[in-house]
C-alpha cells in the first residue's frame, strides 16, 4: 500500500492529484506534525516542514528502508524504490 503524508494544507491536494496523478491516499498534517516528527524528518531545514522522504515499512510495521532528501527537489529515484520494495518482498 502506498500512502503519502504531507505537511501542506488541503489546498495542495488538488495540485498533487493533477500534477502527479496521485492514485493513493494523501494524509495532510498541516496542523499536526507528529507523523513527520516520529520519522525524524520534520523541520530539518528550519522551515517548519517535513523534508521530502520515502519510507518502506514492512508488513511487520518495522522500518525497512528510507530516503530523506537533502533539498526540496531531491526524491528517491523510482528504480531505487522499486528495487528496495523487491528486496523487502510482499
Amino acid at each position: 500500500m502506498v500512502v503519502a503524508v504531507s505537511t501542506d494544507d488541503l489546498t495542495g491536494a488538488e495540485y498533487a492529484v493533477r500534477e502527479f496523478g496521485a492514485q493513493y491516499p494523501i494524509a495532510y498534517t498541516s496542523r499536526d506534525s507528529s507523523i513527520p516528527q516520529k520519522y525524524g524528518v520534520f523541520n530539518l531545514r528550519g522551515d517548519g516542514l517535513a523534508s521530502a522522504s520515502t519510507f518502506i515499512i514492512g508488513r511487520d510495521g518495522q522500518l525497512k528502508w528510507k530516503h530523506v532528501s537533502s533539498r526540496y527537489s531531491d526524491h528517491a529515484p523510482a528504480p531505487v524504490v522499486i528495487a528496495k520494495l523487491k528486496e523487502v518482498g510482499p
